[in-house]
């Protein structure tokens, strides 16, 4: 495959660059339009003189807020991105979102055996974008998504998309890309570093928040952020997104209005129980790393780069943006414009991203190319900025472990675990997930205390928790309980699992040498997770099955 970028001009030109390069030669071809100038009939114009060109096309546009070509930033262009393929067969359609849409028409319109990607572009004011996703991603789960909402230059009066055709301010366009040689990985950056405590999405009703830790969204602004944060906040709080974390993404979500009734709109949805924290912008972690950001993307094959970016991420970071561009165009040609929200769905994450540069990397062959990095000028930071950033990134961290881990044995503690539960279990449940829990009690240890002293005893217990963290999986979680017990969440597991783990503890556990105490067991209490479980329910099943295995003798363990 091969991308043919070009900024439109006129006619003349456009049609020189075809035949220049001989692009009605090739069969299947997707042709992407981005473009600034909100004017329905430009779009539809160049659209039209696009299929004239190239009738085996298939067309899909949208309004931008922003271009991005050749690694740099444009504004109220019109970029034309056309891309040829060999091997994979390219499909498209236009779907107006209203009564008459059919999820369903999606997988029998473009969806094949052998779908590798779906590129959606849908308006960016009016639909419905994450219900959207999620009934998308359901049709085909291992079909990657991406794409972006339209913008219109952070004016937010009216957005629209388009083929050849047609154009509306409430629809989608969607282009499938099928193959059984297609190579896609679908990525993300960030850079926004969590800052502040973890609060609670206690009241919400989609993308509008009304409370955290049960207290009013705009006092919590107010009382971590400052008045003249609420008063300007379609601007400000933007350098100041929430971070959710589910599963192992983060995902931003600004604020981009106040209602009446002061709660806030965003331009993503929130669930309730969510847990979210303040960030802010660190981008100077990119320029730093630019070296390791570029080595870890060259291992991937690239042809064709497509790049949807938030438009809140270029009003921010403005021109520093071309650094991070820079990387991907180093990779392979690079194109791609900014969004009212990012569509990124990969594996089982199905999320409307924000304050996000997505971006798709496309090869019809696993041959790598030698690359190396773009020799540009770097863009300029403020040395003050920079260095106050890096020491609440630092200072973060700090605090983040000081207020996660137990002091004396560097596992997890009980508030953490009390956090991870919550979500887990709330992720059990939309997921249908399976997972265990472990109780797990040192025998006689009050015996340990009373004859060789708290010091020996408070050895005996770090040893114990490092037993434990160096045998459960990586993707497991231990934690102190308190005094002499532990906790370990299991992901991803059935009884025998659970029972196959204990017992790989209990092994390590006799072998290990806790001089001077000449013998050391554990009595452990073992629970699946059920659907309907809460938090005091699950804790209750295993905790009395940890009792009953130190009433039967300890040493052992009992299933709950």
């Amino acid at each position: 495959m091969k991308s043919f970028n070009i900024q439109f001009e006129n006619e003349k030109s456009l049609n020189f660059f075809v035949e220049s390069n001989k692009i009605v030669d090739y069969e299947n071809i997707l042709i992407q339009v981005f473009t600034g100038i909100i004017d329905e009939k430009h779009s539809l114009k160049i659209s039209y003189l696009l299929k004239k060109m190239l009738p085996h096309s298939h067309i899909i546009g949208t309004t931008t807020s922003g271009e991005i070509y050749k690694h740099k930033i444009h504004n109220k262009t019109t970029l034309i991105s056309i891309s040829v393929f060999d091997s994979t067969t390219v499909k498209s359609k236009f779907y107006k979102l209203d009564g008459s849409f059919r999820i369903s028409n999606i997988k029998d319109d473009l969806i094949m055996d052998n779908t590798k990607v779906l590129i959606i572009f849908s308006d960016g004011l009016k639909s419905d974008a994450e219900r959207l996703l999620k009934k998308i991603s359901l049709l085909k789960p291992e079909i990657i998504i991406a794409g972006g909402r339209a913008g219109d230059n952070l004016e937010f009066k009216k957005t629209y998309i388009f083929d050849e055709q047609t154009q509306s301010d409430d629809a989608c366009v969607i282009a499938s890309l099928s193959s059984d040689d297609l190579i896609v990985n679908n990525e993300y950056l960030l850079n926004w570093t969590p800052i502040g405590k973890d609060m609670i999405v206690t009241k919400v009703d989609g993308n509008i928040l009304y409370e955290l830790d049960n207290t009013p969204v705009v006092e919590i602004y107010k009382k971590y952020l400052g008045r003249d944060i609420v008063d300007d906040l379609l601007f400000s709080s933007l350098d100041f997104p929430l971070i959710i974390k589910r599963d192992k993404l983060l995902i931003a979500r600004g604020a981009v209005a106040k209602t009446e009734d002061n709660a806030l709109v965003f331009a993503g949805n929130f669930e309730q129980g969510d847990v979210v924290r303040f960030s802010i912008g660190n981008m100077e972690d990119v320029i730093n790393d630019t070296a390791k950001y570029f080595s870890y993307y060259n291992q991937m094959p690239a042809e064709s780069i497509f790049v949807y970016s938030c438009s809140a991420r270029k009003f921010l970071m403005g021109d520093k943006l071309e650094d991070e561009m820079n990387i991907l165009e180093s990779l392979a040609p690079t194109v791609g414009f900014f969004t009212y929200g990012e569509y990124f769905h990969s594996s089982n994450i199905a999320e409307i991203l924000n304050i996000t540069t997505t971006f798709l990397t496309l090869s019809e062959t696993s041959k790598i190319k030698k690359r190396t990095l773009n020799n540009v000028p770097t863009q300029k930071y403020d040395v003050v900025k920079k260095a106050l950033t890096h020491l609440i990134k630092v200072t973060t961290k700090e605090l983040e472990h000081t207020s996660t881990y137990d002091l004396l044995t560097e596992v997890h503690n009980r508030a953490e675990y009390i956090k991870r539960i919550g979500l887990k279990l709330k992720s059990a449940s939309r997921y249908k997930e399976k997972f265990g829990i472990i109780l797990v009690d040192i025998d006689y240890f009050k015996l340990v205390n009373d004859n060789y002293g708290h010091a020996v005893g408070d050895s005996v217990l770090k040893k114990f928790a490092s037993i434990l963290s160096k045998n459960v999986r990586e993707d497991d979680f231990v934690a102190r309980w308190g005094g002499e017990e532990f906790v370990i969440i299991a992901n991803h597991v059935s009884v025998k699992d659970l029972e196959r783990l204990t017992k790989k503890l209990q092994k390590v556990i006799a072998k290990t040498s806790f001089t001077p105490v000449p013998k050391l067991t554990a009595s452990f209490g073992l629970s699946i997770y059920i659907e309907g479980d809460g938090e005091e329910t699950l804790f209750r099943r295993v905790d009395n099955a940890m009792y009953a295995a130190k009433k039967d003798g300890r040493n052992t363990y009992m299933i709950g």
